[in-house]
């Protein structure tokens, strides 16, 4: 036989071997990856639908005839959240028995890699939630994740297999020699009918098991309808909190949404009569008179200034209104826009953001209940972030940095930086002293106190105390303290219905002298009830000569 036949030969050989064993490696292949933060295990099958198993939990079931072709489905065993750090003979142990046993260890000596604020559970556990909320939100990274994975364990079995088999023939064709391979050549001949007739046989024997073992079609779990998982099944007990979550969620969703669709709708009725100002500049009411030397227009920036948040997303639909309704040249936060300043929260500041004017220029500054995590994210969606820095917003330069603390749920507040309130505080006020702004924004006001008391601050803005102080005069300067945005009650949840007032914040500021001239707060009440206040006049800074002594009153730890 010639070199170019042997080729040939060998060529359609493995061209037979591919054909037969492609469904092999196709419905063997699995990939070890990743669901959400969990470990898990994908293999392709032919049921025609997305199989997520929770094991004793039950399973999600999925119709996946408008993903996969041909009749394809996938199998998805859902395994347990990594540990990181996690010794090797631990791979058997819980998820939870793993965390428990890792944080009593670190415990003992307040080390390891997640020692630090909120003990590091409540940051892994962010981090978890984070990755669910990337699945569903954005599930395109997930999918591409498995289609690479699938892909390269099936390639992988499949030249496996064909390099495998086609081997083994060459093997034995090279060991029979070509006497004997002619030698069971005839013995086949005139048998080809026997041979085409096997081959139909097992054709239809594998395409009637399949018939016959496919599965029964899905019962659709209504708590999924007008959702992207319509259609889906829930088995076992995983059934039961599905159909309860879904519909806490939804109820939950239902009643904020008409909370403050309500809301919205008095603060529309309530804007019209509003009370007005008649400040001209921060001299006064009335402007110079015309043709003379001070003869000026009204030069004013309005700033829509909201402070603790906390997540309170229907809020941020006030936030948005508000700012549209005043024509505000730009939103300032005093910080606390999340709870605890995990990677989740990022959400938090999403929806604010969605929710202000396109264009409309934004400021923040970390509170204690944000992280540096918090204010990073804000950077990369265009907000102006004060750290120990200052910025220029519609004319006017604000001064500022982030509360040195970090406040989680469980933990009480830790510290992000090596320095105390009062130490940052300290040194909030040299930095002051050696900088030129207009207005310091800071989250909490005993932090601006000092900078206040010296004259190195004007002005200050902040919140953190869930209650309104002033305009005031502190030492030769004036703060300004706003109450909580987000209707944030001390031991409860913010985000939902109000469960205490919440107050939003209009400052105007005279251009000409960058001096706040007056603020207007609008109140949202938990009975949905909204109130524009009257224009309230900032005072006038005192010399340091002529203020007297004054003593920082004590304020409640927020």
């Amino acid at each position: 036989m010639s070199s170019r036949r042997r080729t040939a030969t060998l060529l359609i050989l493995m061209a037979v071997v591919a054909v037969v064993t492609l469904p092999w490696a196709l419905f063997s292949a699995r990939a070890d990856l990743s669901f959400g933060p969990h470990e898990a295990r994908y293999q392709i099958t032919a049921d025609s639908r997305l199989t997520v198993d929770f094991g004793p939990l039950g399973k999600l079931l999925i119709p996946a005839d408008e993903y996969l072709p041909l009749g394809l489905g996938l199998t998805v065993d859902i395994g347990q959240i990594p540990v990181p750090g996690a010794a090797d003979d631990d791979s058997h142990a819980g998820a939870s028995e793993r965390r428990s046993d890792r944080g009593s260890s670190e415990g003992s000596d307040g080390a390891g890699p997640d020692a630090g604020v909120g003990g590091g559970a409540v940051d892994a556990l962010g981090g978890d939630i984070a990755s669910y909320a990337s699945l569903f939100s954005a599930p395109q990274a997930q999918v591409d994740e498995i289609v690479n994975g699938l892909t390269t364990a099936i390639l992988a079995r499949w030249a496996l297999a064909v390099c495998i088999i086609s081997g083994v023939v060459v093997a034995t064709a090279f060991v029979l020699g070509p006497a004997r391979l002619a030698g069971i050549g005839r013995a086949f001949v005139g048998k080809e009918l026997i041979s085409i007739g096997l081959v139909t046989v097992l054709v239809l024997a594998s395409v009637g098991t399949a018939v016959l073992t496919r599965p029964k079609p899905l019962v659709a779990d209504p708590a999924f309808d007008g959702t992207p998982l319509a259609g889906a099944q829930v088995t076992g007990r995983l059934g039961g909190v599905i159909d309860t979550a879904f519909t806490a969620v939804k109820d939950f969703s239902e009643d904020n949404d008409a909370f403050y669709d309500q809301v919205l709708a008095n603060l529309n009725e309530q804007w019209r009569t509003r009370p007005l100002t008649g400040n001209w500049s921060d001299q006064g009411m009335v402007p110079p008179a015309r043709g003379t030397a001070q003869e000026t227009n009204a030069d004013v920036s309005t700033f829509v200034f909201g402070s603790d948040l906390h997540c309170n997303i229907g809020m941020a639909r006030v936030v948005g209104a508000v700012s549209r309704m005043s024509h505000a040249d730009a939103y300032i936060d005093g910080g606390d826009v999340t709870m605890t300043g995990t990677s989740a929260e990022n959400y938090c500041l999403d929806v604010l953001d969605d929710e202000l004017p396109e264009k409309l220029p934004r400021m923040i500054v970390k509170g204690n209940h944000d992280s540096t995590e918090t204010t990073s994210h804000a950077r990369s969606k265009g907000w102006k972030v004060l750290e120990d820095s200052s910025a220029e917003m519609s004319g006017v330069t604000f001064f500022g940095g982030p509360d040195p603390r970090r406040t989680v749920f469980g933990s009480g507040p830790q510290l992000e930086t090596d320095l105390t309130a009062d130490q940052y505080a300290q040194k909030l006020n040299d930095e002051a002293c050696a900088s030129d702004f207009d207005i310091m924004l800071i989250h909490d006001a005993r932090v601006g106190a000092p900078s206040l008391r010296s004259g190195c601050a004007h002005y200050s803005l902040s919140g953190h105390w869930h209650r309104r102080v002033g305009p005031e005069t502190l030492g030769s300067g004036v703060r300004y303290v706003s109450s909580t945005t987000g209707g944030a009650l001390a031991n409860a949840l913010t985000p939902g219905p109000l469960k205490m007032v919440a107050e939003l914040s209009i400052v105007r500021v005279d251009n000409k002298t960058k001096r706040p001239i007056d603020v207007q707060i609008v109140t949202v009440s938990p009975d949905q009830a909204v109130t524009i206040e009257p224009w309230k006049t900032f005072p006038e800074p005192v010399p340091l000569i002529a203020r007297p002594p004054q003593e920082q009153p004590a304020a409640t730890e927020e």
